[in-house]
């Protein structure tokens, strides 16, 4: 009679392996170099969208107008585009543009999907009025990125909306 090891598959596991459920991955934060890098280019794609509009808005760039005005009425429907664009992926997926070409998602603690009010509404909205508060506003803003040199790696709206940004 042949012994069952004779058999067994010589490249098997030697112990059955576990499955990971799903949200319980460790968490590994994004680097702070990797979520400046997604910052900054999120608000670049937006600003030079945005630009040409704002800039007829001076009066002293009316010289300009004639390159100004089709740039404005190109780039302000692009740059509202992206904004929900942008909406409806981090609602989605935890990840704007930016974000998603960086490798960064943003999640609760705990590693689950965050809801639409607490990604809109703790971590945006009420930082930028906030920010808009005048002298409270300037603390803010210089405290809230800050933050980002503590040790868990979360700015002050990270904190405000009790999410975390992660490598996807």
């Amino acid at each position: 009679m042949e012994s069952a090891n004779q058999h067994a598959n010589p490249y098997a596991a030697p112990a059955p392996i576990a499955e990971i459920p799903a949200g319980t991955a460790p968490l590994v934060p994004g680097s702070r170099a990797v979520r400046l890098g997604a910052v900054i280019v999120d608000n670049l794609m937006i600003t030079i969208l945005l630009l040409p509009a704002y800039l007829l808005l001076l009066e002293d760039l009316s010289r300009w107008t004639e390159v100004l005005v089709p740039a404005a009425w190109i780039g302000t429907p692009l740059g509202i585009a992206l904004v929900i664009l942008n909406i409806v992926l981090l609602v989605r997926d935890g990840q704007t543009l930016a974000k998603r070409w960086f490798g960064l998602r943003v999640v609760r603690p705990d590693g689950t999907r965050c809801g639409a009010a607490r990604l809109l509404g703790l971590r945006y909205v009420i930082p930028m009025i906030i920010s808009a508060i005048p002298c409270i506003g300037h603390l803010f803003s210089l405290i809230d990125p800050l933050m980002i040199f503590s040790e868990d790696r979360r700015c002050l709206h990270d904190r405000m909306a009790d999410t975390i940004v992660v490598q996807a």
